[in-house]
């Protein structure tokens, strides 16, 4: 049994590292040795040695089977990239491949070959297969995959979010055809609102037909609707079924209504369209025949004013026999029939007298050039003879035109009217301005009567005049008609004389003395004076005529009081011009200042202000003539004007630019970043300083705008800073409070475990602005450091131990040893010795050099040199151990050795 067990082969061997290894020595060729591969590619224990024995058979059938029934998660998934990877490298015959895709299910091998095969149509059929958006993208942005196929996956695509996507990453031939779709796609998206709008519209005009329409316009209406509905209705499978049918319905309902209630309409319509032909047709053989007789009537009258000849009378006595028996044939109203009769006789009567008539034409011509040469009546004094003159013409007139009856030429009717109309308006105006006349005097008398009434006697004297003027330019007739009231008023005017003499003596004497003692008085105001003398000027003019042995008398004594009055004012009123006058040169040389400051370059308030101080000096200037006042007035306001203007434009600029940065900050509060919002701002607020003013209306309204937005947003920011700062600190002082727990934690633990719960813990705080917790954070970090280097030399202490305890026992197999340490018995032997290693560590830790020999630790460190010139690697004390394992058990008399090397650990 013993040696059963020595000769068992390799690939057998408990160990799974050993038959790994053992598997080197087998070859797929054989067949023998494939059937070992083969049993332990799918039946061994150890995930490695199935995938290393899959690795030397190598074979795609073998890791497909891998990739579905591997008990191994990790080499299943590596067995299926493999096949993937032989797949996509073209190592695998087609039909085997074919025969693959068709059987696997696995959507992460198919998504793969839909991405990656070389095959195009493979790849095609696999994207329709698998119907995944996500690939079908991918494969379109592929510049290798053929653009025919892609036309055929993008047939297959109907999101049009998806579709409008593509539309900008997909080449321009692709992109066109797809914004060609994506427009189509639109265009039938609207189709349905549409047709249902147009479908909705039609049968509301079909229903509104017989209300909007008349008659006789419905037939041809409903057959334009008609024919529009067949449009319409071969559009109707856009629509869900039930509400398409229920559209046709409606209009075949609609419809059918229309033409059964059109039905008796439309018959009752034609016979009143018949009925109005024929009375058309009556119209114009009415008018026809009214024309033909007009033109008979016109004939007439060209032969009345010459001679004409029997042939030409005879024509005109045919075309007028003609007429009457076409009238006497036509079907007309009796009205227009008798009529037109009527005027036919009265042509054939002239005819008959055409001789005698033309006779009698020249006697009228004579008698109305004759009576075209009186001149026409223009005053009161004319007019009775005019009248009778007028009335004379008019009874020869009527006397000589008695014959012609309505064929009197139209030229003679016309030059008539005119010599009427001229003569009737001429007496009528004449008529008009003498009853005029006559009622403003007797609105006069019944005026004169009322304030001779009042005891107004002082203004009857004018009154008086003023009728006596006007009843002179009255006619003879009016003057007859107004003379029985003008006497009275004549009678009360004689009363009134004989009365203003006997009291207007010794009122004008009473006056004269007022003036007399007025004139020897001191002045006070020489304005008040002057009004006192103009008004007793008045007054003594009002009182009229004394008594006439006094009144001239009076009259020189009165204007000799008056003047001596008056002397001492016009002495003030000259003081006063003088200072007029200077007030005048004040008021120009202020026009001056106020038109140099027009034209002046100065900022808008400078202007302002100077423009308040010229106006305040304008107002405090002295009087002047008033005449001189409105042109020096009216040229204070042109400037003022022109000066306001410029002001006003300079403002209105000012206003502009600030109402820009008004605009220009609510902007900027839209932005998301508020720091920029504040940068914004800010530079807004010095650019708002080198504005000017813009005047008192907008300016302080402007600037409160501004600074309310200014304002509201910085408070809104500084509020939200402190309510930030707040969160934060809150944040901080839960970090902190976190972050002693873990410290709390950290002190506790005792294992590595609970050392990575600390420090995944701790990755995942997410840590405030806040030096004093990023402080803490960092103590913290650096003592989970400490904890763990100390918890990971104190495990690799405790390896150690256990591995130089397993060491001590001698025979030795690879699951005693600690899992760091295991591959080492499995690596070939060093070129060191045991013992050589075991110096090796001694030189490097330093410690327990003096127990071998100068030359031992010559030789060793030769070695050492050599592997690292040689190997180029520097052989660190964790790998000189390595090698030391690498030799195997340890021998008892290796045993001293163990126990130097356990002493460096």
């Amino acid at each position: 049994m013993i040696f059963k067990r020595w000769f068992k082969p390799k690939w057998q061997h408990p160990d799974a590292a050993i038959r790994q290894q053992a598997l080197e020595t087998l070859q797929p060729t054989s067949a023998e040795h494939k059937q070992v591969l083969h049993e332990l590619a799918f039946n061994d224990a150890a995930e490695a040695v199935r995938k290393a024995a899959l690795h030397r058979l190598d074979d795609f059938a073998l890791w497909w089977q891998a990739s579905k029934h591997d008990t191994a998660e990790r080499l299943k998934h590596y067995a299926e990239q493999q096949v993937v990877d032989q797949l996509l490298a073209n190592r695998v015959a087609a039909p085997l491949k074919q025969k693959f895709i068709e059987q696997c299910n696995r959507s992460s091998i198919l998504e793969s070959l839909a991405l990656k095969d070389a095959d195009m149509n493979v790849r095609f059929a696999l994207l329709q297969r698998l119907e995944r958006p996500e690939l079908i993208q991918q494969t379109l942005l592929d510049a290798a995959f053929p653009v025919a196929l892609k036309q055929q996956l993008l047939s297959q695509i109907t999101d049009e979010k998806q579709l409008e996507k593509l539309s900008k990453q997909l080449e321009p031939s692709l992109a066109e055809t797809l914004q060609a779709r994506l427009a189509k796609m639109a265009a039938d998206k609207q189709k349905p609102p549409r047709l249902r709008k147009e479908i909705t519209l039609l049968l509301a005009k079909l229903n509104a037909l017989r209300e909007r329409h008349t008659l006789a316009e419905l037939p041809a209406l409903q057959q334009e609707l008609q024919q529009q509905w067949q449009v319409l209705a071969a559009e109707l499978p856009l629509l869900p079924e039930q509400e398409a049918q229920g559209f046709l319905e409606k209009f075949q309902q609609l419809d059918q209504r229309l033409t059964e209630w059109l039905a008796p309409k439309l018959a009752q319509l034609q016979a009143e369209q018949a009925l109005v032909e024929r009375k058309a047709r009556q119209v114009l053989k009415t008018q026809q025949l009214q024309q033909a007789v007009s033109e008979l009537e016109q004939q007439l009258q060209v032969q009345l004013q010459q001679v004409a000849s029997t042939e030409q009378n005879g024509l005109l006595d045919a075309a007028a026999t003609a007429l009457c028996e076409e009238l006497d044939a036509a079907e007309l109203a009796h009205a227009e029939q008798s009529a037109l009769q009527q005027r036919l006789t009265v042509v054939q009567q002239q005819l008959a007298r055409l001789p005698e008539l033309n006779k009698a034409l020249t006697s009228i011509q004579q008698l109305l050039n004759a009576f075209s040469e009186q001149p026409l009546p223009n005053s009161a004094e004319q007019l009775a003879a005019a009248e009778q003159q007028w009335q004379n013409f008019t009874d020869a007139w009527r006397s000589a035109s008695k014959g012609f009856s309505a064929s009197l030429p139209a030229e003679l009717n016309e030059q008539f009217k005119q010599l009427r109309q001229q003569w009737q308006q001429a007496l009528s105006h004449i008529k008009q301005q003498q009853q005029k006349e006559l009622r403003q005097l007797r609105s006069k008398c019944a005026e004169y009567k009322r304030l001779h009434a009042a005891g107004r006697y002082k203004v009857l004297f004018g009154l008086y005049k003023g009728m006596t003027a006007d009843v002179a330019n009255l006619s003879a007739e009016a003057q007859q008609q107004f003379e029985k009231e003008f006497a009275e008023i004549s009678s009360l005017q004689t009363e009134l004389e004989s009365l203003q003499q006997y009291i207007a003596t010794p009122r004008k004497t009473a006056l004269l003395n007022e003036m007399t003692a007025l004139a020897n008085s001191p002045l006070q105001d020489a304005k008040a004076r002057a009004e006192q003398v103009k008004l007793a000027r008045a007054n003594w003019k009002s009182l009229g005529k004394a008594d006439p042995a006094a009144e001239e008398s009076l009259n020189q004594a009165f204007d000799a009081a008056c003047e001596a009055a008056f002397e001492p004012c016009r002495q003030v009123f000259a003081q006063q011009d003088a200072e007029r006058e200077l007030h005048l040169q004040q008021r120009q040389q202020l026009l001056q200042e106020l038109g140099n400051l027009v034209e002046a370059e100065l900022p808008e308030r400078d202007l302002d202000a100077a423009f308040r101080q010229l106006s305040q000096r304008w107002r405090e200037s002295g009087a002047v003539n008033r005449r001189d006042y409105q042109a020096l007035q009216q040229q204070f306001q042109e400037l003022s004007k022109r000066l306001k203007d410029k002001v006003a434009t300079a403002q209105q600029q000012q206003a502009a630019g600030k109402a820009a940065l008004i605009a220009e900050a609510k902007l900027a509060m839209t932005l998301e970043d508020g720091a920029k919002t504040a940068q914004v701002l800010k530079e807004l607020q010095q650019r708002w300083k080198t504005f000017g003013f813009a005047g008192r209306q907008q300016d302080q309204a402007l600037w409160l705008e501004f600074r309310a937005l200014c304002d509201s947003f910085f408070e809104k920011r500084n509020e939200e800073y402190k309510l930030q700062q707040q969160a934060e600190q809150q944040v901080a002082q839960l970090v902190s409070e976190q972050l002693a727990t873990l410290n709390t934690t950290l002190a506790q633990a005792t294992s590595a475990g609970a050392l990575q719960a600390v420090q995944a813990q701790l990755r995942q705080l997410s840590l405030p602005d806040s030096v004093g917790v990023r402080q803490q954070y960092q103590e913290l970090s650096q003592q989970l450091q400490q904890r763990q280097k100390q918890l990971q030399k104190s495990a690799q202490r405790q390896e150690l131990q256990t591995l130089f305890d397993v060491l001590e026992q001698g025979d030795i197999k690879a699951e005693q040893l600690p899992q760091s340490y295991r591959e080492a018995l499995s690596l070939p032997q060093p070129s060191l010795t045991r013992s050589q290693l075991t110096i090796a560590l001694e030189l490097m830790s330093e410690q327990n050099v003096e127990q071998t020999s100068a030359a031992e630790r010559q030789q060793v460190q030769l070695a050492l040199l050599s592997l690292k010139h040689n190997a180029g690697q520097q052989l660190t004390p964790e790998q000189l151990l390595q090698q030391w394992l690498a030799h195997g058990p340890v021998a008892q008399q290796e045993k001293p050795l163990l126990k130097r090397v356990a002493a460096l650990f």
